[in-house]
């Protein structure tokens, strides 16, 4: 059976650098992952590669930064304001700062865009902006998605 648009598919997965460094992989997850193709909440490109792709197939591909992380421009901006910073901060348009991100884990960083009065205007950079990634897939299983399914988004939990 090949995959198409709105089919729940399982995947086993693994993402690298250009470098070959791991990134991501359902195994290091534990499990393979269970989704909507064409509503994954993967990385854009994804979907579209697994289009037509067979059950127990395997593929390889790389994902160009608009498919993957996006570039260095076009992450989310957001106004922050200066009292969340160190007290000893330059806001100069195009200075970089870097968070923690307790919830998330790991660090974000951010590049001034505009220097206001009481606050900046910031765009937050994925760590993987610009990069080309490289992916390889196995597609496990593949079905119609229920109209639950495709009503909510979410895929039912196998028995």
């Amino acid at each position: 059976m090949a995959v198409e648009k709105e089919m729940v598919v399982t995947l086993e997965y693994t993402i690298t650098s250009e470098k070959g460094e791991l990134i991501e992989s359902s195994f290091g997850r534990g499990s393979p992952i269970r989704f909507i193709l064409g509503r994954s909440g993967l990385l854009p490109g994804i979907d579209a590669k697994l289009i037509g792709v067979q059950v127990d197939q395997e593929v390889e591909f790389d994902l160009p930064p608009e498919e993957a992380f996006g570039d260095e421009d076009s992450g989310p901006t957001k106004i922050v304001p200066k009292k969340e910073f160190p007290e000893d901060a330059k806001f100069g348009v195009g200075t970089k700062f870097q968070a923690e991100m307790p919830e998330a884990g790991g660090t974000v960083t951010f590049v001034v865009l505009e220097d206001r009065l009481n606050d900046v205007m910031v765009r937050f950079v994925h760590p993987l902006a610009g990069k080309t990634i490289h992916v390889k897939a196995r597609v496990i299983e593949a079905r119609e998605a229920t109209p639950e399914e495709l009503e909510s988004g979410n895929v039912e939990q196998e028995q």
